[in-house]
Parts: C-alpha cells; structure tokens; sequence
C-alpha cells in the first residue's frame, strides 16, 4: 500500500508544480515553483522504483523525502495567513498548493512512522516466539 501511495503522492506533487506554473504570472517565481513540484515529485516517483526491490529501502526513502517536503512547505507559513487573510481579489493561490503539499507529506510521513512501529513490533514478536 504504501508503495502505492509513494507514487500517487510524486503525480500529485508533480501536477501540483505544474499548475503552480501556469497560474503564477512571474517568469521566476513560476519556474522555481515548477522546479521545487518536479524536484519533490520526482523523489517520490524514485522512492516508489527503489521499492519495487528493496520495499524498505523505498519506504524509509520516501519518508526521508515526505519529511523534506513537509518542512519546506512550512517555512513559507506566514505566507499562508497573509494569503487568508487577503481581501477579495485574492493574488495567485500558490500558498494553497503549499498548504496541500505540506498536509499530503505530514499525512504520509505519518503513515511511514506508524509502518515502521508496527514492523518493529512485528520483528519483537517474532523473535520472542523463537
């Protein structure tokens, strides 16, 4: 399952870069917004690969990578606020997309945290039965 979620989350960023792209009206401010979706979804879409043989070395890696990516997105929470609190003709939704991306990576870094524990568990277990 988590595999799985692995490269839903690297299509989801990505398509989030490039829609940040096209709503954003600066040349730099979109680029470095597509490059920052293409950079997160990509390690995403690695992570899932690498989890094909290797399922943990895949599932911590894209912990790692949720981890990375939920505290960039954080860094920019004062933006956030301030575009809430935005009168009417709001300026591009950028912080909203943010605001996605961090809730999807907690979300999933949370799921990994919680894999993970149980695996442990499941080793102690087994090893008390031998």
């Amino acid at each position: 399952m988590l595999p799985r979620l692995s490269f839903l989350l690297g299509l989801i960023c990505l398509a989030i870069g490039i829609f940040g792209k096209t709503i954003l009206p600066d040349r730099n401010e979109s680029f470095s917004f597509l490059l920052g979706g293409l950079t997160l979804g990509g390690s995403f879409i690695i992570c899932w690969i690498f989890s094909i043989k290797n399922y943990w070395h895949g599932i911590v890696g894209s912990g790692i990578v949720a981890l990375l990516g939920f505290c960039r997105t954080m860094v920019n929470l004062p933006n956030w606020a301030e575009w809430i609190a935005h009168p009417a003709p709001k300026p591009p939704a950028t912080p909203m997309l943010e605001m996605i991306v961090a809730i999807l990576t907690f979300c999933y870094m949370i799921l990994i945290v919680r894999s993970l524990f149980a695996e442990r568990l499941r080793k102690m277990l087994a090893n008390e039965q031998d």
